[in-house]
């Protein structure tokens, strides 16, 4: 599992992740440091069971209605990147830029509420995957970028994914 994570990019000396060899778990934390869910991933698990925390590929668990991934990147630049998904929030960390996962592309209203705040500070930037939940996240930011059809930040190409980071 070790060597899976760090080939989808995951900075373990950066990001928390408690993993076996079958399953790896990512906290999630708010602004204040307190545990708000976990996200399962089970490179094994089906997708066909996605949220199912025995055998789905994917299992979020979140203990209010506010809960992201990454936050422990917040400082690594001025610009907050947001993301559908963990790896590729974790793609962009590892090029040295703050990024948040969201696990969805359809954001609760204390999401939205938080990404505003956030925006009064700095700039935050959605990176959209190339598809229809994709596009639903972009509405929620007035900058945001589109990866190619078929494609997400994790999966595209580095000297594409870095001009872009370097544009935002």
């Amino acid at each position: 599992m070790y060597k899976h994570l760090k080939d989808r990019h995951l900075n373990f000396e950066l990001h928390p992740v408690w993993y076996t060899d079958e399953v790896a778990t990512f906290p999630m934390y708010n602004l204040s440091g307190q545990l708000t869910g976990y996200h399962i991933y089970r490179p094994a698990g089906s997708k066909k069971f996605n949220n199912n925390p025995y055998e789905g590929k994917y299992f979020t668990r979140t203990f209010n209605t506010f809960a992201c991934w990454g936050l422990e990147s917040y400082s690594l630049s001025n610009t907050l990147f947001v993301t559908e998904g963990i790896f590729d929030a974790a793609r962009v960390t590892s090029l040295g830029y703050s990024a948040v996962c969201l696990f969805s592309s359809a954001l609760s209203k204390p999401l939205v509420n938080w990404l505003y705040i956030i925006r009064a500070n700095r700039p935050v930037v959605a990176l959209c995957d190339g598809d229809k939940g994709g596009n639903l996240l972009g509405k929620y930011l007035s900058k945001s970028y589109y990866m190619p059809e078929g494609h997400d930040p994790a999966s595209v190409d580095e000297t594409y994914l870095k001009k872009v980071l370097q544009n935002a």
